[in-house]
């Protein structure tokens, strides 16, 4: 949802324009812009139109409000994102997630587009979101929390564009940490980064080259190794076979290899 609200509010003038298109389009969507004074807009989802890749519905509001900066594009620019029953419904099953809660997002560099294709600046954005709810189609309710960084960047000699993330918290003597609270099970967990996530437009966004994250649960831990090959060994390859998961319980240790 943030890529797709990226990508439509870098078009609207109270936000900083800073391309001369018109706002892209997103599937499904209404936006009232009846505030747009006060620089906010307000995403509203019909719950019907099938969407993306596994086809999905979304359903609920999204406002987004532009709460620091004069434009998005300016260094240090705070987007504020309140999911207001935002509903996405998978049609293979009609399993679904309904999300409330607030998400904040700073533009850390700024967006210097010239200097991004002359591969001197990189895009960076920091995400925080607390206490946010997760209700699942079974009734179960989840309480998730996220710091986290994303940054691109391209290389102008082979045109690929680089995608990291990693966390950005510390949490129970762990550093890196991306997420932690509480499960639709009630119990605990967190989860930090190893290693950043790396990918690029060469072999797909999530299809990471490397990689690595552990998820702490039920006194439990489960690796996550990203970019590895058919035996799970970091791919000599441009692009991986997939990744490697690694599990440590009470009574149990064992390991899988999955392809993308």
């Amino acid at each position: 949802m943030s890529d797709d609200i990226n990508n439509y509010i870098k078009d609207v003038p109270a936000f900083g324009r800073v391309s001369g298109t018109a706002s892209s389009p997103m599937c499904g969507v209404t936006v009232d812009s009846t505030q747009i004074a006060q620089k906010i807009l307000i995403f509203n989802f019909d719950g019907i139109t099938p969407c993306s890749s596994p086809s999905r519905t979304r359903s609920g509001q999204i406002k987004v409000q532009l709460t620091t900066g004069v434009h998005w594009s300016d260094a240090g620019s705070v987007l504020t994102e309140t999911f207001i029953n935002f509903k996405v419904t998978r049609l293979s099953d009609n399993r679904s997630v309904t999300i409330n809660g607030v998400k904040k997002i700073t533009n850390v560099n700024g967006n210097d587009w010239l200097g991004f294709l002359a591969g001197t600046a990189k895009l960076k954005y920091r995400e925080r979101a607390f206490n946010v709810q997760v209700k699942f189609d079974n009734s179960q309710v989840a309480t998730w929390n996220s710091a986290h960084t994303h940054e691109w960047g391209y290389t102008p000699s082979n045109q690929r564009i680089e995608f990291k993330a990693d966390g950005d918290t510390s949490l129970n003597g762990f550093n890196t940490v991306s997420a932690w609270g509480v499960n639709r099970f009630g119990q605990a967990f967190s989860t930090n980064y190893t290693s950043p996530w790396s990918s690029n437009s060469y072999c797909g966004f999530w299809r990471p080259i490397s990689g690595g994250l552990v998820h702490h649960v039920n006194n439990s831990d489960f690796t996550l190794t990203l970019g590895v090959d058919q035996n799970g060994n970091p791919s000599t390859l441009n692009c991986a076979y997939g990744f490697k998961i690694t599990w440590t319980t009470g009574n149990s240790n064992g390991s899988a290899v999955f392809s993308y």
